[in-house]
């Protein structure tokens, strides 16, 4: 188990440690978008305890002594092998889950598929998708249940993004 700074329900940092019953941590997921309004997703590797081979978005969670930025760069880099332009990042929400806040991030920076290293274990495919295109994904059962559960929220933050 790693380490983590925990949280009380208000948000404020209160110890370091594992998080037990009525402890918060903090997790990430990046949405990155490309100029053709396509989103970049990940396919879930057939080996993970949630979600085996589904689509999903890059996330975690996040580790000591680190804000959501710091993990959402991370992660990017760990799982798909890229590097975030902190100033291409911008906030889009934040949940309070059972456990930990959920700190959604979107990243409008090109990148191509054939430069990504795919971190084994973790992650199985990526590809560029059309929101439409990513909800159908959705009907037919591809995508992870976790990010259906906040998606329809989410496209209207990112929507709204588009007409400024």
């Amino acid at each position: 188990m790693e380490i983590v700074d925990i949280y009380n329900n208000k948000r404020r940092k209160t110890n370091r440690g594992q998080i037990n019953q009525g402890d918060y941590g903090l997790s990430v997921h990046t949405w990155i978008m490309n100029k053709n309004n396509e989103i970049l997703i990940q396919k879930r590797d057939a080996n993970k305890k949630h979600f085996p081979n589904l689509w999903s978005q890059t996330g975690g969670g996040v580790i000591e002594n680190e804000d959501t930025i710091m993990a959402a760069i991370r992660e990017c880099k760990e799982e798909l092998g890229i590097n975030i332009d902190e100033e291409k990042m911008e906030l889009v929400m934040t949940i309070k889950r059972e456990d930990n806040f959920l700190d959604i991030y979107l990243v409008k920076q090109e990148f191509k598929i054939e430069d990504m290293i795919l971190q084994k274990g973790e992650v199985a495919d990526v590809k560029w998708v059309k929101l439409d295109e990513f909800e159908e994904m959705m009907k037919r059962g591809e995508v992870a249940k976790s990010v259906m559960f906040y998606w329809e929220l989410f496209r209207k933050c990112i929507e709204n993004r588009f007409r400024e």
